[in-house]
């Protein structure tokens, strides 16, 4: 199994909350291409992405701790500051 990160930039605090809801319309109107090795899903104006294989999952509470060997990474077209999220709001 694999998966994308998608670092996203410092004015799309907006757009992370709509992925934090979940549910399966949050690719709804998004645009994103497929990452070069897994072909998860790599978002349009993402300033950076880093493509992954799966390579253990832990238990950590009430959540998965994933951990993924990078196989490629790059910067989009827009490098901008990273969004930051810290005691409850982003930064």
């Amino acid at each position: 199994m694999s998966f994308c990160v998608n670092v996203l930039g410092a004015e799309q605090g907006e757009f992370c909350r709509g992925f934090a809801k979940g549910g399966a319309g949050r690719f709804a109107g998004v645009s994103y291409y497929a990452a070069p090795v897994s072909g998860s899903p790599r978002l349009a104006g993402a300033p950076d992405w880093i493509d992954r294989t799966i390579q253990a999952v832990h238990t950590g509470g009430d959540h998965l701790i994933v951990a993924g060997r990078v196989d490629a990474l790059g910067s989009g077209e827009d490098e901008g500051t990273p969004l930051l999220f810290h005691r409850g709001q982003f930064l």
